[in-house]
């Protein structure tokens, strides 16, 4: 997975340099430091972000921590020598990162925090409605819940439960529609587990307030993902750089002002990570997984791997279980689930 966490030294003159800053110090896995030292770097390292350190002149007391190093130029960027050049640092900037396996996370300039407009280009509201772009399936429905296959299915059994109401995270939720969620949970995990036979890792990637910070072309409707796998979850999240903390599953209510990263491993246990100086990568838990099952770079991005036909593949095989065993299945779950079959 793309890393953070590293260490950018930008050489050059000081006009260049200040050019170059006024657009870098927008990115969301950037702190920009005066000087360099093991307190300031051990703080931005904490908060999973990147340090990025200017300095005219490259010298050996700054060779000790292994940066990366690059020249501002006035000339065009070069990802092969690492120079960037100064008159499109907004794209180029992330791209020559990229050749380093480094996120530097979206730019604030674009964020997505006109909500309202969110709302009226919201795909999952058009498939709650009953007119979605493109036909997705349906697997199971409850009064305030649905449950479609997950887009960019890179593992087996991946679906998604999306409330019916355009709250930007489950912590959101009313109480009484949190308890009928924590159903809808355990009805799909009954579901998977039948028929993929591993247990289920359970994740979000929780909005903030109206979705502020989310880039415009994230899904900010929000949506708990489900996905069958043997993971350790806890070890491999910790991993990645980041270090939830262990909570209550009634208390997610209390994490909805700010974004958020909730994982629930096999043993349905709850973990959050939720700081509003933390950087989040996009897709991380997503990230996570296809670094444990050892996928290509950028495999696990749905955004260019749709994968589509997936999504029917596995529509299918849930289908299929519900039809084969529909009378054995627990009532609540054949009430939610008939009128599909």
């Amino acid at each position: 997975m793309n890393k953070t966490q590293r260490i950018i030294v930008l050489t050059g003159s000081d006009r260049k340099i200040r050019i170059a800053l006024d657009t870098i110090k927008g990115f969301k896995a950037i702190t920009v430091v005066n000087n360099l030292s093991s307190e300031i770097i051990k703080n931005v390292f904490k908060h999973n972000k990147n340090v990025v350190f200017a300095k005219p002149v490259y010298d050996l007391r700054i060779a000790r921590y292994n940066p990366i190093v690059i020249n501002v130029t006035s000339s065009e960027t070069n990802i092969e020598t690492l120079k960037l050049g100064v008159e499109n640092v907004i794209e180029d900037f992330p791209r020559l990162l990229e050749s380093q396996n480094v996120d530097v996370g979206d730019h604030i300039s674009h964020d997505s925090t006109d909500s309202t407009e969110v709302k009226n280009n919201c795909f999952l509201c058009k498939v709650a409605q009953g007119c979605p772009e493109k036909p997705e399936h349906i697997l199971y429905e409850s009064k305030n819940f649905f449950v479609i296959p997950g887009l960019g299915a890179f593992f087996d059994g991946y679906v998604m439960i999306v409330p019916k109401e355009h709250v930007m995270s489950f912590a959101e939720l009313s109480e009484h529609k949190y308890e009928e969620f924590l159903q809808v949970l355990n009805d799909m995990r009954f579901i998977l587990e039948s028929i993929y036979n591993k247990k289920i890792f359970v994740f979000e990637c929780g909005s903030g307030k109206n979705g502020g910070g989310k880039h415009a072309t994230s899904i900010v409707h929000a949506h708990i993902h489900m996905a069958p796998t043997d993971m350790p979850v806890l070890e491999r999240v910790q991993k990645s750089g980041l270090y939830p903390a262990l909570i209550d599953q009634r208390d997610l209510r209390k994490y909805g002002e700010y974004p958020y990263m909730l994982y629930i491993d096999q043993e349905e246990n709850w973990y959050i990570v939720s700081d509003p100086d933390t950087y989040f990568p996009r897709q991380h838990p997503r990230q996570v997984l296809a670094d444990y099952m050892n996928l290509e770079k950028g495999e696990y991005n749905w955004r260019t791997n749709p994968l589509r036909e997936k999504m029917d593949v596995i529509a299918e095989e849930i289908y299929g279980f519900l039809r084969n065993n529909f009378k054995e299945l627990p009532l609540c779950i054949q009430e939610n689930v008939k009128k599909f079959l």
